[in-house]
């Protein structure tokens, strides 16, 4: 929203980082599902989110608690199991391409992590990325599931490029040229 080098967000960041979980995650404390060894993680989504805050501000690449959180989502990739109290797992609807982004899925988790130099030459980054790049047609990306509510908006039209899906998509090919 153009407030990322704002002064008062810097609390905001500390705050964060403050209370990133030991695994290198975050979470909220909602156990909708119940406690189990799976609730014992943080929540993928909320990191991937905290991640991409974080690519707004100074020296975010290197900084090693946010190494940890990359490395934590890179494991969520080989664990694929439903994770945290709100058991985020990578599974049907995860690989589906989702846009605009709203819940954690393939596209928004390769988008984000490829601006992390630690995630984009790890293989399970990679592997992510080429099963993102197999979604493309013609080097559009195709929308496969839409918010609802939205679902009549161009942009977004299931089983349709989106021109500024394809957009987003064509950063992550940048960041990984760039990088």
């Amino acid at each position: 929203m153009g407030h990322a080098k704002d002064k008062r967000l810097a609390q905001t960041f500390k705050h964060l980082l403050d209370t990133q979980y030991p695994d290198g995650g975050w979470r909220c404390n909602k156990f909708s599902f119940g406690r189990g060894p799976e609730t014992e993680y943080s929540n993928p989504n909320p990191t991937l989110i905290a991640l991409d805050a974080f690519r707004y501000t100074d020296g975010f690449n290197g900084e090693p608690a946010l190494e940890k959180a990359v490395e934590f989502l890179l494991r969520h990739w080989t664990i694929k199991l439903p994770i945290g109290p709100c058991h985020y797992g990578i599974g049907t609807l995860f690989m589906q391409v989702e846009y605009p982004f709203r819940n954690y899925n393939l596209f928004e988790y390769v988008y984000v992590l490829s601006f992390y130099k630690k995630a984009i030459n790890d293989s399970r980054f990679l592997e992510a990325f080429e099963l993102l790049k197999s979604k493309t047609v013609n080097g559009q990306l195709i929308v496969e599931r839409v918010v609802p509510k939205l679902a009549k908006l161009s942009f977004c039209k299931k089983g349709k490029p989106s021109e500024l899906a394809t957009k987003r998509y064509n950063e992550i090919l940048n960041n990984l040229i760039m990088n």
